[in-house]
């Protein structure tokens, strides 16, 4: 197991190079969609800075706490858009038949689907995320290991959320627009203040719809470090995470038993 892990990293690192001379081929187009990314990004950041300039605080959270809340999201889809993006692809290489081709390899397949494609483009939102994190107010050796090993988790969320939806094309035809669209509203409700969120809505914020593991155990992390939040933390993402590989896993087994020629 150890050395095909070893194989895998090796893999995703040739990938990445190759992606990367892809991208790199035309060095000022690159730049320029990193610098678009960027000031994209920020200008979504500004109308926020503008809300609390106007409001002050929203139950509790004031600006700092939403630039801590960018730097994760931020980080966190940088990682996704980069490493992992080719997940979206699911729904359409199960209509057209092409998931055959990632089936008949000896490497994994989920491993080959995901990191078959990158958008480098995405380089800008480390740069916002972690211009964020220094603009918080909260910036410390510790508090900065702290924001990096939440966006990591936070990318193994938004990955394990997009399996999921993406998954779905096994069971229901049609699915892509389905998928990104709760993909989409999941990463939504993720950036708004968590503090707007309570009573019931809370709980479908941290269940159903998963968004409150990204915006309020992140942010509560890293202004007040405590064990009980990080093992909540943890547990929500490793559910989630293994929910989404026992359907990507459930559902394929339903595609090599024929469902590429309509076989039910």
């Amino acid at each position: 197991m150890a050395a095909n892990l070893k194989n895998l990293i090796k893999l995703f690192f040739f990938i990445q190079k190759s992606n990367l001379k892809t991208a790199f081929l035309n060095k000022s187009d690159t730049f320029v969609n990193v610098f678009m990314m960027t000031i994209n990004n920020l200008s979504f950041v500004f109308m926020w800075w503008i809300i609390f300039q106007n409001r002050g605080s929203i139950n509790g959270w004031q600006f700092g706490e939403m630039a801590l809340l960018f730097a994760i999201i931020n980080n966190a889809f940088g990682f996704f858009a980069l490493c992992t993006r080719g997940i979206q692809l699911i729904p359409e290489l199960i209509e057209n038949g092409n998931l055959d081709n990632f089936l008949i390899t000896p490497q994994n397949s989920l491993f080959l689907i995901a990191t078959s494609e990158a958008t480098f483009a995405n380089l800008g939102d480390f740069v916002t995320g972690f211009l964020m994190f220094f603009l918080s107010g909260h910036v410390s050796w510790s508090e900065f290991g702290i924001m990096f090993f939440c966006s990591l988790m936070a990318f193994v969320l938004m990955f394990s959320i997009r399996l999921l939806v993406s998954s779905l094309a096994f069971f229901v035809s049609d699915s892509q627009r389905l998928g990104d669209n709760i993909f989409i509203s999941f990463l939504t409700f993720s950036s708004q203040p968590a503090s707007i969120f309570t009573g019931w809505y809370k709980i479908i914020f941290l269940t159903i719809l998963p968004a409150g593991l990204l915006s309020l155990y992140p942010v509560n992390l890293i202004k007040n470090f405590n064990l009980i939040d990080l093992l909540y933390f943890i547990i929500g993402i490793t559910f989630f995470a293994l929910l989404s590989l026992y359907t990507y896993n459930r559902g394929l087994k339903q595609y090599t038993s024929g469902n590429r020629f309509g076989i039910k």
